[in-house]
């Protein structure tokens, strides 16, 4: 019997697939809407949290907790206020752990160029794909998803964006090589280009070298004899390169140049402890805990999802009474037919299961195209996170 309400079941669906799809897709939506929801939130959250607690502290100068997350793990948004690169010193003398000095100032198509130190691969368990680690003056790094997105490959050159019209001092954009293309990793490490902090440094005219001045650049040109004129801002060089690679200098200490925070990795919880209690008292720098920050951001998304779970709870119940409404309508449309089934002999039985059999079948196509359209949706934001 149930085989046969089956089958007279799918014959009335199919006969009407108007109808059936309407009630579908109605029904796929206040499946969707909850499921995806849960699922993303708990992904986002997943994802927000692995990355916040392998990163224990972050040392930045006192301001919002929030930039200075955003800057040190994903690499978005602007500080502030910097730091010296000096400020790693006193963690490394107290013996707390690993130090490692972050700028994220400038871009490279769009994408963050993150100066650090080698130390940072070897805190974020980077690997290469191909290539090797920046060493010089000049060289990037380039993380999975950029190079696939920028079609980059070992020896490859990418220009730096220029950061600010307006600044006269510094640098214009420079040409730098790439000498490395890494693993993917599934996080923010991929959509970034990474380069030792020196060069970063140079893009803001820290660091420059200048080219040599001949009759052909000069201001005065050869009506000057021997005596060439020219300006140091007119000839930065804008490629570094083998050649004038030794060319670049600064004039005072390196140490009170600009990074953007400090990266902590402490050797046990003693020290996580007491780094952050040393800093409690800092007069112009703080230390944070991401994961903290995270937990609160998180917080806020909560309530978020929980307010939607509220809709969605209302979607659901609409779209229950409305599919109510279409089955009570349909078995009024349908009374003759019905009636007429009893007639050439079956039992009330018979036709409440092929109507229940109907209920199932749009109930299950929804739950299928609910659960393609929450994977899909999934494998999307699998793609951004």
């Amino acid at each position: 019997m149930l085989r046969h309400a089956l089958y007279l079941a799918l014959r009335y669906l199919a006969s009407s697939p108007g109808r059936s799809a309407v009630l579908v897709l109605g029904s796929a939506v206040a499946l969707f809407l909850p499921l995806f929801t849960g699922l993303a939130a708990e992904r986002i959250e997943g994802s927000l949290l692995a990355r916040a607690e392998s990163s224990p502290v972050v040392i930045g100068a006192k301001g919002d907790e929030f930039d200075l997350t955003m800057s040190a793990l994903y690499f978005h948004g602007q500080v502030r206020e910097n730091v010296p690169f000096s400020s790693a010193d006193p963690i490394r003398a107290a013996g707390y752990g690993l130090a490692v000095p972050l700028y994220v100032q400038h871009t490279i198509g769009g994408s963050p160029l993150v100066g650090t130190t080698l130390d940072y691969f070897d805190a974020r368990g980077l690997e290469l794909w191909d290539g090797r680690r920046p060493a010089v003056l000049g060289e990037v790094v380039a993380g999975a998803t950029v190079a696939e997105a920028f079609q980059l490959q070992v020896d490859d050159s990418v220009r730096s964006d220029l950061s600010n019209l307006y600044n006269i001092a510094g640098a214009y954009p420079i040409l730098l090589q790439v000498v490395g293309v890494l693993e993917p990793t599934g996080g923010p490490d991929d959509e970034a280009f990474f380069t030792d902090v020196k060069t970063t440094w140079v893009l803001d005219g820290y660091l420059h070298g200048h080219e040599e001045v001949t009759v052909a650049n000069s201001l005065n040109g050869e009506a000057a004899g021997e005596n060439l004129e020219a300006t140091a801002a007119i000839f930065m060089i804008s490629e570094i390169t083998e050649a004038n690679r030794a060319t670049f200098h600064f004039h005072g200490d390196l140490g009170h140049l600009p990074v953007t925070s400090v990266l902590v990795f402490p050797d046990d919880q003693r020290d996580h402890d007491l780094l952050l209690g040393d800093y409690a008292l800092h007069e112009t720098q703080h230390a944070i805990r991401p994961v903290s920050v995270v937990r609160e951001i998180l917080g806020i998304v909560l309530r978020v999802r929980d307010a939607l779970a509220a809709t969605f709870s209302a979607v659901a119940v609409s779209t229950l009474a409305f599919f109510g409404l279409v089955l009570s309508l349909s078995l009024r449309l349908r009374s003759s037919e019905l009636t007429l089934m009893r007639r050439i002999g079956c039992s009330r039985g018979t036709i409440a299961t092929m109507v229940g059999a109907e209920v199932v079948l749009v109930v299950l196509a929804a739950g299928l195209v609910a659960a393609a359209g929450t994977f899909a949706g999934l494998a999307m934001l699998d793609t951004l996170l």
